[in-house]
């Protein structure tokens, strides 16, 4: 029976052995390379859109204000006069023995005041109103055009090597000679 073991071991190390050992007697070499002439080379074109930018101007008619100095002293009578009647018409309300009256009545001084100045602000703009002048303006904004534009996008290229012709198609232009791998 050891003799029968002894075989099996045997082979199943030849079998693991074995296609180990061929392959490392009949691995490829490095591979070498060789130049090949170009003999012919022609540009492979596409149709591609390509947007143009234009600038467009044209002439608009716009009103501008004149500009002029308005005195804020219409406003600020206005104003003055205004916070003196809400402060008087504020001490005929309210009980005096409260705080509440004080806040009262710095709210009527302030809301006359405001609404002083605002009417005499209308009462002066409304007597002399804003001046207007129309002058052409010329207005400019960017347009894009698009238009088909033929572009290089890959060349053909054929090469002779060892008396035979080849086709390829690569990016770039490739030369006088290309470099092939030799098996």
């Amino acid at each position: 029976m050891t003799s029968h073991l002894q075989k099996v071991v045997a082979i199943l190390l030849i079998a693991c052995v074995l296609p180990a050992w061929a392959g490392h007697k009949h691995r490829d070499p490095a591979p070498r390379y060789g130049y090949a002439k170009v003999v012919d080379l022609q540009p492979v074109y596409e149709s591609v859109l390509v947007p143009e930018d234009h600038r467009v101007c044209h002439d608009q008619v716009v009103q501008q204000r004149v500009a002029e100095y308005r005195s804020p002293a219409p406003a600020i009578f206005g104003a003055i006069v205004g916070g003196v009647i809400g402060n008087q018409l504020s001490r005929g309300h309210g009980d005096r023995r409260h705080h509440r009256h004080k806040h009262n009545r710095t709210a009527a001084t302030f809301a006359g005041a405001v609404i002083g100045g605002a009417v005499a602000s209308e009462i002066q703009y409304s007597k002399y109103p804003a001046k207007y002048y129309t002058e052409n303006v010329q207005v400019c904004n960017t347009q894009t055009t698009w238009h088909n534009q033929e572009q290089v996008v890959a060349w053909d290229v054929s090469w002779k090597f060892r008396g035979r012709i080849y086709h390829s198609r690569m990016d770039e232009p490739p030369g006088d000679r290309i470099r092939v791998r030799v098996n």
